[in-house]
């Protein structure tokens, strides 16, 4: 039996994807340097990018329904295999600097309930023991997805 994720599911991954862990943490760091007026714009103009991406990846899927191995498919079916490569390696790198700055967040969210203004124990997520903290969860999280994966090549 082959299981897949439903349209619910791949919305969910979509989306937290296109959202990254900035957007719960940037404004508030924008706020302290910029002006309202400064912060709309920004927020505009990325807003209007993120939307011509969605279109474009909208309009190369309905183009070419038959690829679907990802964005690194339509660079390499374009470009070739160099720039298909360097595009699958580019995302993949995105991939892992995102899954560190939402850990970041979280530690940064656990020094509110942990630290103390004698022990700064997590801080803004960036002492060692934020490190070691978030290396371990990711180690944590890699171990599940490998035995999730051998599990579902053993049914």
């Amino acid at each position: 039996m082959e299981k897949k994720l439903g349209l619910s599911a791949l919305t969910a991954l979509v989306l937290s994807s296109m959202l990254g862990a900035g957007v719960f943490s940037l404004p508030q760091n924008m706020a302290a340097v910029a002006s309202p007026a400064a912060l709309l714009i920004g927020w505009g103009i990325t807003g209007a990018g993120i939307l011509l991406l969605a279109f474009a990846m909208l309009i190369l899927t309905r183009i070419r329904p038959e690829l679907d191995g990802g964005i690194f498919t339509y660079a390499r079916e374009g470009f070739g295999e160099l720039i298909g490569f360097c595009s699958a390696w580019g995302y993949w790198l995105c991939a892992v600097i995102a899954n560190v700055s939402y850990l970041v967040i979280v530690f940064s969210a656990l020094s509110f309930f942990t630290d103390t203004p004698e022990l700064r124990l997590f801080g803004d997520g960036n002492t060692w023991q934020s490190i070691v903290g978030a290396s371990a969860l990711l180690w944590i999280v890699h171990f599940l997805i490998l035995r999730g994966g051998a599990n579902r090549c053993q049914h």
